[in-house]
């Protein structure tokens, strides 16, 4: 699944739901992060994550090689700005 394919997924599904609210919550529920994300719970949650997703590029580059490191993270940073965005970043979990 793309990035935009992913996008759009959560775009088509929000917009089936009445509320914007509940929508949150269930986004809230599923990636287990609030919307609020100075919350420390949240924060703690992120840093699994991209303790996760380190650990799974260094697999996937056999142990940090860092050509393919860069390449890896080239390939999620769609815009070339040398840092990725949250949605850069979502969907480099997914794709992980």
């Amino acid at each position: 699944m793309t990035l935009d394919e992913f996008c759009d997924y959560y775009t088509d599904l929000s917009m089936s739901i009445a509320s914007d609210e509940y929508f949150v919550r269930m986004m809230e529920a599923a990636w287990q992060c609030p919307e609020d994300d100075n919350d420390a719970e949240c924060q703690k949650t992120v840093k699994n994550l991209v303790t996760e997703v380190r650990q799974r590029i260094l697999d996937l580059s056999r142990g940090g090689d860092p050509v393919l490191v860069k390449k890896i993270f080239n390939d999620f940073d769609l815009n070339q700005s040398n840092s990725l965005t949250i949605d850069e970043f979502t969907g480099m979990i997914a794709k992980l």
